[in-house]
């Protein structure tokens, strides 16, 4: 009699307990709400603020009011476009929250299947469809990573003509909800050159002539889906038309090399920004399996007249070797990117050359792990395996469950779930959620002490933050002089340094930070450098410097500040209520200033 637990009902029930573990990456946002913990950099305090002002002007004009006393929409482009649909209710987190959960669902499903695909296995897939959902990729990026498996996956459907249409559809959806410039570059790249190596190939088998045109098709729908997504910026960067006649803040950008070797090492053995995905261990234990069953497949396949007994695991160990393969240029590259002959080749793109091209690192996570489910499934073939060649089996497994569980732990520690669990535990636990990072409650005081005051409404006046990040302000609405943008006039920079001159005097890592990058347009402090959220309780700023002259004439009228200025009337500030705005809860304390007239 058969088992039950064999064939598709055991992959489904596998598929479903996974799916179960995804899905309770979620509950803590249902049990949190808005006192979750949210990995704030480059979420909250540009992603998100990017998100909420294209939903509010998605259809006016080509400015944003609210950020930089009004700029060009190219300032805060979302990294995924179709998701500023689910910011137009105006629910940030909630909007968030679903970016999460669907992100890291599609994660899991799309590695699931491609692991499935190659190794034909039930439990395998589950494990590292798993561990693939809860690397901590930043949610703010939609599909840029968590989608890439199950586009391989349908990649390689459709070219063996299944799932055509659907591979189309999900191409399209994948460019709607991801950059080209942080990670659509490379999917672009990638996919050409499969596609001129099925061309190649249909030239020797006529069975694969006809492959390369549906990898086209898919080629030619992100591309132009990404191109309909980034016009603005396009025609900025190439000089057309009005946008192009805007100079960007990244012509002044200070490139600094690295060295080759060492930067080439990082990246392949710890990724790059928001591509970390804990990999150097298993990789080690990969190295190991592939070794030993390459040698088993090649010594013991003729020797035993096993070659048909052996094939799965020759397939395996192609596909782990075209894997590694890429994840060595993407690192390559990368290196070369930042290395002193990069530099100098980027010195010669002008703007182009602050394009980011080691962000090609972001592809590696996909086929890291996709490495570790061919590995896992070398070390079970072997297992399977009869004769001399079964005794080298006990040892790989026990490496590979070793590390099996060192991966587990190690994602989970750094997966946002950890965090939220220690709140749960422990509602005093320190992190700051996304309830204090926005300073939820406060600026609503904020907002109406000044409409009682003045009676002006936001949109009558312009404020900058100090020790409090300007997205708290924008998050609720404020119109704010600074902020967070990677893309901005050169003149507007030149215009807000004046405000802070004095600060930058005194402090070199300010200044070099802010002449060479300038990112960020904050009103930075010498006595707190690098802290741009500052706690409620025993700090204050002692000998505070700005530029109020220069603050007024830019339309500057309020002054934000989360701790108190010894100082403030002789840099032409006025403190208008004693006491600071906050609540029991709240991280922030907030000073409101007025510029004196």
């Amino acid at each position: 009699m058969r088992s039950p637990w064999t064939g598709r009902k055991l992959h489904t029930i596998f598929f479903a307990a996974g799916l179960l573990a995804v899905l309770f990456m979620g509950l803590p946002y249902l049990i949190l709400g808005q006192d979750a913990i949210v990995t704030y950099h480059d979420q909250l305090d540009g992603e998100v603020i990017a998100y909420l002002l294209q939903a509010r002007h998605l259809f006016q004009g080509s400015t944003l009011p609210e950020f930089l006393g009004g700029v060009s929409k190219t300032a805060l482009v979302p990294p995924a476009p179709a998701a500023v649909l689910l910011f137009l209710p105006g629910n940030a987190f909630v909007a968030l929250a679903l970016m999460q959960v669907l992100g890291s669902l599609c994660g899991y499903v799309g590695m699931y299947l491609l692991a499935r695909r190659v190794t034909g296995r039930a439990f395998i897939p589950v494990v590292v469809g798993v561990f693939y959902a809860y690397l901590p990729f930043l949610p703010v990026y939609g599909l840029a990573q968590y989608g890439l498996p199950l586009l391989l996956y349908l990649l390689m459907e459709a070219k063996e003509g299944r799932h055509q249409k659907v591979c189309v559809l999900y191409a399209a959806l994948y460019a709607l909800n991801s950059s080209l410039v942080l990670v659509g570059f490379g999917v672009l790249g990638v996919l050409l050159v499969w596609i001129l190596w099925e061309l190649w190939q249909g030239k020797r088998r006529k069975k694969a002539i006809g492959a390369w045109r549906w990898l086209l098709w898919n080629f030619l729908v992100i591309l132009f889906i990404y191109l309909l997504e980034n016009l603005r910026l396009l025609a900025q960067t190439l000089g057309v038309g009005s946008a192009g006649e805007m100079i960007s803040h990244k012509a002044e950008y200070v490139l600094f090399p690295e060295e080759f070797l060492s930067s080439f090492l990082r990246g392949l053995l710890q990724g790059g920004q928001h591509s970390g995905d804990f990999h150097a261990v298993f990789l080690a234990a990969s190295v190991v399996a592939a070794l030993v069953c390459g040698g088993t497949f090649l010594v013991w396949k003729s020797r035993e007249n096993r070659e048909d007994q052996l094939a799965p695991m020759g397939g395996i160990l192609k596909i782990m070797v075209i894997a590694f393969g890429w994840n060595l240029f993407f690192a390559a590259v990368a290196a070369f990117w930042n290395s002193l002959a990069g530099i100098r080749l980027r010195e010669q793109l002008q703007v182009m050359g602050a394009f980011q091209v080691d962000r090609l690192l972001w592809l590696a996570p996909c086929l890291w792990y996709l490495i570790l489910a061919c590995a896992l499934a070398l070390a079970a073939e072997l297992w399977q395996q009869r004769g001399k060649i079964r005794f080298l089996s006990p040892i790989l497994c026990v490496v590979m469950a070793a590390t099996l569980g060192y991966t587990a732990f190690t994602v989970f520690m750094e997966s946002n779930l950890k965090f939220n669990v220690q709140k749960l535990r422990n509602s005093d636990y320190s992190a700051i959620s996304f309830n204090d990072y926005y300073a939820v409650g406060v600026y609503s005081q904020v907002e109406e002490f000044l409409r009682e005051q003045t009676g002006e409404k936001k949109e009558d006046y312009r404020v900058v933050s100090l020790g409090i990040d300007p997205a708290a302000a924008l998050y609720h609405g404020f119109y704010c002089l600074d902020g967070y943008s990677n893309n901005y006039p050169l003149e507007y920079k030149h215009a807000f340094r004046r405000i802070i001159a004095p600060e930058l005097d005194r402090n070199a890592y300010l200044t070099e930070n802010f002449d060479n990058w300038g990112n960020r347009l904050y009103l930075f402090s010498s006595e707190s450098p690098g802290y741009y959220t500052i706690e409620k309780g025993g700090f204050a700023f002692l000998d505070y410097r700005l530029d109020v002259e220069a603050l007024r004439g830019m339309g500057g009228k309020y002054l934000f500040s989360a701790a108190y200025i010894l100082n403030a009337k002789e840099q032409g500030l006025t403190l208008l209520k004693e006491e600071p705005f906050s609540t029991e809860d709240s991280y922030y304390q907030i000073y409101v200033y007025g510029i004196t007239p």
